[in-house]
């Protein structure tokens, strides 16, 4: 097995659960279920700042989450239903989900999940144990809602879980963003990111009931902590408990890739922003940034690789900003 899909394994893990640092902020139960998006966070060369006009993030008309209730006894039992909002919920932060598809959710289990977007979901073999596994494409779409770039919101991966369900909560982001900024003359139809190290796509598993938010607070803790993913206090928690949630993983590749369509026209004096998501831990060990312009046959090529860019590596909820010049 090679060194790089081991490295997936555990990072895409904590980007994966990274919904698990909180459970969801709740208000009073009520009839139904209003939802809220959190905002993201700016950061430029590791400095945190708030730019109103591109951290919201908004629901959309008829967006789908995945609501559990999980039985961790006889996971046989448990319950997921599909809950969608309507044409009032666009542009808005906080929206109304009503039932769309899937059980009629029955008094509560041992739990309650929440996940946003349905997309991302692949099998949930609960009868096997509350398998739920979850995809991460290689392609996004450059997005404009409202006259606003924003990232593809089926890129994002949004979750939390909770005690009681009803009334409103808020979910939490699990993966972060890169913030291209872009200035020139050219027309970019698409721009690629290639992680030195991480596979940035693939499929991952796990028993969606063996979730420990203490645990998962230390790994992560642990990861960050060193610059080497293999310390040994990481490797040795990590190692129990994947065991536990019973994870598996498939890697695909180590690039994302945001398609611009006809192409979007840059400019020579004002920026151009481009918005890829990409799952914690990215980025941290280096990485490339290829964009292709209409009319050029290879792309303009902007290497992060074997410097000290550890700034750069994504975190949830936070648009980490690169500015690239000169593209015609």
């Amino acid at each position: 097995m090679k060194k790089t899909s081991k490295l997936f394994f555990a990072v895409c893990a904590l980007g994966a659960l990274a919904f698990l640092m909180g459970s969801c902020k709740k208000d009073d139960d009520s009839k139904g279920y209003t939802i809220g998006l959190p905002q993201f966070e700016d950061e430029v060369d590791g400095r945190a700042y708030v730019d109103f006009t591109v951290n919201k993030f908004k629901w959309n008309a008829n967006d789908q989450v995945a609501i559990y209730n999980l039985d961790a006894v006889t996971p046989a039992n448990s319950e997921m239903a599909i809950y969608q909002t309507t044409a009032s919920a666009e542009g808005q932060t906080l929206a109304s989900f009503t039932y769309a598809s899937g059980d009629k959710l029955s008094a509560k289990k041992d739990g309650y999940f929440v996940f946003y977007p349905v997309s991302k979901l692949g099998n949930w073999d609960k009868e096997s144990g509350n398998y739920q596994y979850f995809n991460v494409s290689a392609t996004q779409t450059y997005t404009v809602i409202d006259d606003n770039v924003t990232v593809d919101p089926e890129s994002m991966a949004l979750a939390c879980n909770l005690s009681k369900l009803g009334g409103t909560f808020t979910l939490k982001h699990i993966f972060g963003n890169l913030r291209l900024k872009l200035t020139g003359a050219g027309s970019v139809t698409s721009i690629v990111v290639e992680d030195a190290r991480f596979n940035l796509s693939g499929t991952v598993g796990m028993k969606l009931h063996e979730v420990n938010m203490n645990t998962f607070t230390t790994l992560q803790n642990q990861f960050i902590a060193s610059d080497d993913p293999y310390n040994a206090a990481f490797g040795t928690a990590w190692a129990e408990y994947a065991n536990t949630l019973g994870y598996t993983t498939q890697g695909e590749g180590n690039t994302i890739t945001l398609d611009c369509g006809e192409g979007v026209k840059l400019n020579e004096t004002s920026e151009t922003h481009f918005f890829i998501g990409l799952r914690p831990g990215a980025l941290k060990y280096g990485f490339k940034v290829k964009v292709y312009v209409l009319g050029n046959a290879e792309p303009y090529v902007f290497d992060y690789t074997g410097n000290n860019n550890l700034h750069y590596g994504i975190k949830a909820g936070v648009n980490k900003g690169l500015s690239l010049a000169g593209i015609d």
